[in-house]
């Protein structure tokens, strides 16, 4: 988080200057400069090969040359110090709506820091993390949803997940919740007619304005389905591989992996220790866990892997538990069965290759969803692996519902909707006007706040908190 203290260091009147690509040796790095003194900076300390003055370049052009570093002593030569491109993009057309200039230099550390200190020599302070994306929002060129989807990008970890939040930053999402909030606030208007104009013809009656407010709840509805899902695209689930000893955890584990990551035996007990990878079923990222088990130990190391094993467990997701087909279900499979009762489970029964030993009608009381496969012979994945989607996302969602917020909006729009059921309720009790008009002014002062109408320190700590220096 931002410390209190850093957003009033957020002085919009500075020039600010960031390394922007990773500090470590590469082909490329990028310097980004934004701020009124940006164009006087960077004509310090670059010489164009057309002797061109940045000064008065016009946007959106791109100029080769080098970065010199002047001379403390007269008559001395300027040392060039890198062979660089820089841009010019000019308010207001600009990621900023600041004057930005950005040089392209090569990738080594030590070229980096150089122009940095030479940009900061000249008039620059160092950026604050998320300055440039705070600068975009407060003067005006994206919204607090957008600047949310900026975060969503940088962390996505699918492609999915990266094209939901190219939607959210191009502000389609904020359009969505705009439109939303306009609706509340149509009925806001109408209830404030009815109590400032009563003695007049009521443009709407109490049946019209409950059943908009219902279809409007059902709108609030998808929008919070949708961030969740929002938020497993961006963070993925953790989902843990569990059954005891030699029912093909380990061989499941590398099937969903394509690859042979665990090594595999016949002998039980094999995996000693807690195994973890991330891997995408149809575009959702999956920490996936194979485990030791969560049954009894045979000696100290098996105990403590047992202990991680059930810690994993308490904080999953999403259990896949591993039954071998091939054998009747013994209290091991029963023990394991009734851990896993309250958690989200998918049983998968294995083996299906071979001659079916398992009483599958001793599963169903449980409730599970059951899949067959047999992972050795690789058959049934597909089938697996649709059953994860289905049953991770709990039905379709509209992708125009898909929206990536951080805790502080998830609240805002958690609550705008309690406001709206609060509303209904009124008038469900007969409760006079003013009440439901109250809900309804609660509820669009709760939008205000999901996509930035309203600003606090609160607000900004928890999108800004979050990002690099140099975005």
């Amino acid at each position: 988080m931002i410390a209190k203290s850093r957003l009033k260091e957020y002085n919009s009147k500075d020039t600010i200057a960031a390394i922007a690509t990773p500090l470590a040796a590469s082909a490329l790095g990028v310097i980004k400069i934004s701020g009124r003194e940006s164009l006087p900076i960077i004509s310090k300390i670059f010489k164009s090969v057309k002797n061109k003055n940045l000064k008065t370049a016009k946007t959106f052009t791109l100029h080769y040359g080098w970065i010199i570093e002047r001379p403390k002593i007269k008559n001395q030569k300027s040392k060039i110090v890198d062979e660089v491109l820089v841009s010019v993009m000019k308010a207001p057309n600009s990621y900023t709506k600041e004057d930005v200039v950005e040089v392209s230099c090569h990738g080594g550390v030590v070229i980096l820091d150089k122009i940095l200190k030479l940009i900061l020599k000249h008039g620059s302070r160092m950026a604050l993390p998320g300055e440039f994306t705070y600068r975009a929002l407060i003067n005006g060129r994206i919204d607090l949803l957008q600047a949310e989807g900026v975060a969503a990008a940088i962390e996505a970890k699918t492609s999915q997940a990266l094209e939901e939040a190219s939607f959210q930053l191009q502000g389609l999402r904020s359009k969505k919740t705009l439109l939303l909030k306009e609706k509340v606030k149509d009925l806001f208007v109408e209830t404030e007619s009815l109590i400032n104009f009563p003695e007049e013809e009521a443009k709407i009656s109490y049946s019209e304005l409950e059943k908009k407010i219902i279809h409007l709840m059902k709108e609030f509805k998808g929008l919070l389905s949708g961030s969740k899902t929002a938020k497993i695209l961006r963070e993925g689930i953790r989902c843990v591989i569990c059954g005891k000893a030699n029912a093909g955890k380990s061989t499941l584990f590398n099937r969903l992996l394509r690859e042979e990551r665990v090594i595999v035996s016949k002998i039980p007990g094999t995996t000693r220790d807690v195994i973890e990878e991330t891997i995408q079923v149809k575009g959702l990222p999956l920490r996936i866990f194979d485990t030791a088990g969560i049954l009894e130990p045979g000696d100290l190391i098996e105990s403590q892997a047992i202990d991680k094993a059930n810690e994993i467990f308490s904080q999953a997701d999403l259990v896949i538990m591993v039954l071998d087909g091939f054998k009747k279900l013994n209290s091991q499979d029963y023990l394991l069965l009734n851990k896993a009762k309250d958690k989200n489970t998918l049983v998968v029964i294995n083996k299906s290759d071979l001659v079916q030993k398992i009483e599958i009608k001793k599963i169903l009381p449980f409730g599970f969803d059951i899949v067959k496969m047999s992972a050795l012979k690789n058959i049934g994945l597909k089938d697996l692996e649709d059953s994860i989607y289905r049953l991770v996302l709990s039905g379709p969602i509209k992708r125009e519902n898909l929206i990536f917020l951080n805790s502080y909006q998830q609240t805002a729009l958690e609550t705008a909707q309690q406001d709206l059921c609060r509303a209904l309720e009124c008038l469900k009790q007969k409760q006079t006007i003013d009440f439901i008009n109250i809900c309804l002014k609660d509820c669009l002062e709760s939008l205000g706040r999901l996509n930035g109408e309203v600003l606090t320190e609160e607000i900004l700590e928890s999108i800004f908190g979050r990002f690099c220096i140099g975005k």
